[in-house]
């Protein structure tokens, strides 16, 4: 608060500057330069922001820093409330402070681990420990060679307990030691110390992992896809990892699976025609063709509304699986182009759902820039809807089977993703085979007592989209 009052003083004191002058100058060109970004940012807003109409008419201050002039534009329906706090999915990115050119990240510079931190202990205690929870590690990354696997508690960062105020160091600097633990009855215990490299440029590639569990009692082959983000390649006009969902679809075909476990917990999103496509691969083939939906823009937009359709053509190599039902990992960071994917094939076929609710992220985004300006300007453009004219998943999908992976007991299951002892995998393994209890039955799960678990913050939380990217 005392920043932004600070950084509107400043701004009345300079538009008195600029305008007046003791010998009567002119100063209205420099007053112009001055307010220029502030202003494209307005015309950009007005034009394209779904919720334009609540954008103020009067009182805006041209002179506020553009991201704080920006923010002064947005509406309470954009983004969500998140403890008193609004959290918006429109932003406004300085380029001069970064080195991303896109609204998806392809190579992250990190360890190579994503990772959700945890209070340990009574939320009434003086006294707090936390821990970060490894939740995957990239491939040939320094968290593979220091030994990190999923289910890694880490406590220490060169001796030094993780905080709320230092836990950004997990996200990657200088080679360190990390202070690390795996859980063990509701605890965390064999404490050791590893050696991490320092941080790189690490390709994080959205085909995870895939792979084909075949029963013998009932014929069932069952394909299983873990899908991180919604990118279609390393670099602008790359599709490299669009043609790997292509490679997967092709290799599910040719093993002839008639079941598929689309794993999508850690996908917050991304791009519109990677969502399209994946979606061609999974549908029913009666479905292709046919509508997958439409984004609806503002009143200004002509047309108000713009068909998308399950076209075949984006298969372009890869396979349709001609699938009639779709198991669907979800958990709270599934959001966006994840979500719309759910929507999308909901009239076509049955999706079940198994884990948490999703974010509910119902909403596209576009990206703005203007070469003479440092900011790239990316505002919620459009709400999407099915074909059925559906799009009230605001608040997220409640999953038929709810699981939290992250509570109590359930944390001796953290295992690798493809581990068919994972709980959320070997969940819809045993709902496919039919020797899981029926939705809505009451599953048995312990909870922790004496030593909670409070969530505090999690990395995926970085990478997230501005819903689905749309332009």
């Amino acid at each position: 608060m005392n920043v932004n009052t600070g950084k509107v003083i400043t701004g009345a004191f300079l538009y008195l500057i600029l305008s007046v002058s003791c010998e009567g100058e002119d100063r209205r060109k420099e007053y112009a330069e001055f307010t220029e970004i502030p202003h494209w940012i307005e015309s950009v807003m007005r034009e394209n922001y779904y919720w334009y109409e609540d954008i103020p008419t009067k009182g805006l201050n041209f002179f506020a820093e553009p991201d704080v002039f920006f923010h002064s534009l947005l509406s309470n329906e954009d983004g969500k409330r998140r403890n008193g706090t609004q959290y918006y999915y429109s932003t406004l990115r300085n380029l001069s402070e970064t080195i991303r050119t896109r609204s998806i990240q392809q190579t992250d510079h990190s360890y190579g681990f994503e990772f959700s931190l945890y209070r340990l202990g009574n939320t009434g205690s003086t006294s707090a420990t936390y821990a970060a929870l490894v939740l995957y590690v990239v491939p040939d990354s320094p968290a593979v060679r220091a030994g990190l696997k999923r289910g890694s508690w880490i406590l220490y960062v060169n001796g030094k307990p993780i905080t709320e105020a230092n836990y950004n160091l997990l996200y990657g600097s200088e080679a360190a030691e990390l202070g690390t633990g795996i859980w063990q009855e509701n605890g965390i215990s064999n404490l050791e110390v590893c050696s991490i490299e320092a941080a790189c440029e690490i390709e994080d590639n959205p085909v995870y992992y895939h792979n084909i569990y075949r029963t013998t009692d009932n014929g069932k082959r069952i394909g299983y896809l873990v899908y991180n983000h919604f990118t279609d390649g390393k670099t602008e006009g790359d599709k490299t990892y669009d043609d790997g969902l292509r490679a997967v679809s092709n290799l599910f075909k040719s093993e002839e699976i008639n079941e598929c476990i689309l794993d999508l917990r850690y996908n917050n999103g991304g791009l519109l025609t990677s969502a399209q496509l994946l979606c061609s691969i999974l549908a029913p083939q009666s479905a292709l063709g046919k509508s997958a939906g439409y984004l609806e823009f503002n009143n200004k937009y002509r047309p108000q509304t713009e068909e998308i359709t399950l076209n075949p053509n984006n298969l372009r190599g890869g396979a349709n699986l001609n699938l009639t039902t779709l198991y669907v990992i979800t958990g709270e960071a599934t959001a966006s182009a994840s979500e719309m994917l759910i929507n999308t094939l909901s009239p076509y076929m049955n999706v079940i759902l198994i884990g948490t609710q999703t974010e509910g992220k119902n909403v596209g985004s576009t990206t703005f820039k203007d070469d003479k300006y440092p900011w790239e300007l990316q505002p919620i453009v459009c709400k999407i809807y099915n074909s059925k004219g559906e799009s009230e998943y605001a608040n997220g999908f409640l999953p038929a089977y709810v699981i939290d992976e992250n509570e109590g007991a359930n944390l001796d299951r953290f295992l690798e993703l493809g581990d068919t002892s994972e709980l959320l995998l070997n969940t819809a393994l045993n709902l496919i085979n039919g020797t899981y209890p029926p939705a809505g039955e009451t599953i048995s799960v312990s909870r922790l007592s004496s030593r909670e678990l409070t969530p505090i913050h999690c990395s995926l939380d970085r990478k997230a989209t501005n819903g689905v990217i749309v332009r």
